[in-house]
């Protein structure tokens, strides 16, 4: 079992992109607005709507009593690094990011919510060199089995892309690219960089499944009303650890208890257990001196 400790991204660091951020008007103290405006801000890159007639409020400043502004959320360009995968970036034919000015080594990048023919994935250390480009495509064909099944079965694409084998080198340039044919729609629904660490070896017995947040009511006469909203993808992992890293995993944990993080069962996607999200709970029994074995439990964002 693999995690991958995501660096912040911020204006700095993100030093590139393709993605406008126009979605609304910048606010601004002289504008008078009404009730259902919309603006942006380029500090908090984040949609604000008008609760109440106003002018001078801004809405990145202290809350008012009663509000007057609603956070709608992020900013079209930003949605790749708001935590959540549901909402994704949106583009036609092309998202790119750029991220420089690292402070941390970055050896794995994993990218959610996927919607595109291709995702790539482009490091250049601090003197120019190029030292990493991998493409891969989101095509799934696990499916395709035999002519019948090449001809008739429905196309599916992947929404997940892992690159795990970045090399390690402080202050590169790490460049992300999702593509698709001209004019077809791209998306991207987070983009997570960071430090791959080692936690342990996971084994069968893990299991998959999702927690859904959508409504299912029923009146008295049988009918049922059915609200379809998101949900989260749950994985119980367990894990096999040598016994003296147990602290070490411990401590790693702990550190991540209110910060999302990518934990990877395996680096084949098909197998449904990579998962960006926090734990709700974690259990290392210590078993013997040489191996021990726990148990992780996750929930995905949505």
């Amino acid at each position: 079992m693999q995690l991958i400790k995501p660096v912040v991204v911020t204006d700095s660091v993100l030093t590139a992109t393709n993605i406008t951020e126009a979605d609304y008007a910048v606010w601004n103290s002289g504008t008078s607005y009404v009730v259902g405006d919309r603006v942006i801000s380029t500090v908090t890159h984040r949609i604000y709507e008008a609760l109440v007639d106003n002018s001078n409020v801004d809405p990145t400043g202290t809350p008012a009593d009663p509000p007057k502004w609603l956070d709608i959320g992020a900013t079209n360009r930003w949605k790749a690094f708001d935590q959540k995968i549901s909402d994704p970036v949106t583009n036609t034919t092309s998202i790119e990011y750029t991220l420089s000015s690292l402070s941390s080594n970055v050896t794995a990048v994993a990218l959610f919510g996927l919607k595109g023919a291709e995702a790539n994935v482009t490091v250049t250390e601090p003197t120019g060199t190029e030292v990493y480009n991998q493409t891969v495509t989101l095509q799934d064909n696990t499916n395709i089995i035999d002519w019948f099944t090449y001809f008739f079965e429905e196309q599916v694409s992947q929404e997940e892309a892992l690159f795990l084998d970045i090399p390690p080198y402080i202050g590169s340039s790490v460049e992300v690219s999702v593509t698709s044919p001209s004019g077809t729609a791209v998306e991207m629904g987070q983009l997570v960089a960071g430090l791959l660490s080692e936690v342990g070896a996971t084994t069968y017995g893990t299991s998959i499944s999702i927690e859904d947040y959508s409504r299912k009511e029923v009146d008295t006469f049988g009918n049922f009303v059915v609200v379809e909203r998101d949900f989260a993808q749950l994985v119980d992992f367990d894990i096999q650890f040598e016994t003296q890293n147990a602290r070490k995993i411990q401590r790693t944990l702990a550190e991540y208890r209110a910060t999302p993080i990518v934990y990877l069962g395996s680096e084949d996607t098909s197998y449904g257990t990579t998962v960006y999200g926090f734990y709700r709970r974690f259990d290392l029994t210590l078993e013997g001196p040489s191996l021990s074995f726990g148990a992780i439990e996750v929930e995905g964002l949505t």
